[in-house]
């Protein structure tokens, strides 16, 4: 019966047995099939069947728990407790500034602890709280998103990093604030969390932008700043091969920062055992994390 609960807590998550298929790669005809031979096991109808959508009745809301139950103690049972021993998928959401670095790291020492996991990375910007509510990714590390309103989301704190101002090594300003006054300044599309906090940050400080250059990437900033675009609000990180080029100005009293985590679903279809083993991974690299301070638990 686990492929049939599968489904059945596939169709109560999707609403409809067309939407359960799609995500779970099956016909519609096959979710049918699973559905109803999970009515002929337990002896009674699950869903109020309206026209394409399937709503849990009594029945059904009595199943789900139970149904969630039995594949956790299943995934228990097959990923085991030992090293290596984790069997499975895993998608990932990550945004730019830790994609490459932080993510990648972690990627390393999870994939040499459990080989038998398959990990999908996927580079994408923003809170992406939404993504992973609708089961797009399992877990997503991204800045702080607003959740004041999604029980079915969970947040996770990784760390948080200072702002700084970057400038061309080359510039006279003495500090940032003569900086951006000097120089066109580059910023984050406001669209995104960061570009609201920052532009939050220049309004308290009585800063008039003399004119903007809207860049939506972080190391695409970095390079901009080394050829003597402008200058440029960014998390602190290191500069690479720009780091001759650039000069970089703190705000001292007034630092603010950008906190960095995972979003993940309150209650995993499958008991998450995978997605708990690479949260203590990414929590083990943070303390390798430049300039990072670590806020997770």
């Amino acid at each position: 019966m686990l492929r049939e609960f599968q489904t059945f807590l596939a169709v109560c998550r999707w609403g409809t047995f067309t939407a359960a298929a799609q995500r779970l790669g099956m016909t519609q005809s096959a979710v049918s099939d699973h559905i109803q031979r999970l009515e002929a096991f337990t002896g009674v109808q699950l869903f109020h069947r309206t026209g394409r959508s399937a709503t849990l009745n009594a029945a059904g809301e009595a199943l789900r728990p139970l149904a969630e139950e039995a594949l956790q103690i299943t995934d228990r049972m097959r990923t085991g407790h030992g090293a290596g021993q984790l069997r499975g998928s895993l998608r990932v959401g990550a945004i730019t500034s830790v994609h490459n670095s932080l993510m990648a790291r972690a990627l390393v020492a999870f994939r040499r602890a459990h080989p038998a996991v398959t990990i999908r990375l996927i580079r994408r910007e923003g809170a992406m709280a939404g993504d992973v509510e609708r089961e797009e990714f399992d877990l997503a590390a991204s800045v702080l998103p607003n959740l004041a309103a999604v029980r079915t989301i969970r947040w996770i704190p990784l760390f948080r990093k200072p702002f700084v101002l970057i400038a061309p090594a080359a510039t006279r300003a003495r500090d940032w604030r003569e900086a951006m006054a000097m120089h066109t300044f580059m910023g984050y599309d406001l669209s995104w969390s960061t570009g609201v906090q920052i532009d939050d940050f220049l309004t308290r400080m009585g800063v008039a932008i003399r004119d903007t250059l809207w860049v939506d990437y972080l190391d695409t900033m970095i390079t901009l700043v080394a050829g003597s675009v402008g200058v440029a609000i960014i998390p602190r990180t290191p500069l690479g091969e720009a780091a001759g080029l650039v000069r970089e100005f703190e705000f001292g009293a007034d630092t603010f920062y950008r906190e960095v985590g995972l979003v993940r679903r309150a209650r995993p279809p499958n008991g998450g055992a995978i997605a708990d083993a690479f949260i203590d991974t990414l929590l083990d690299e943070v303390k390798r994390e430049p300039f990072a301070e670590a806020i997770g638990a």
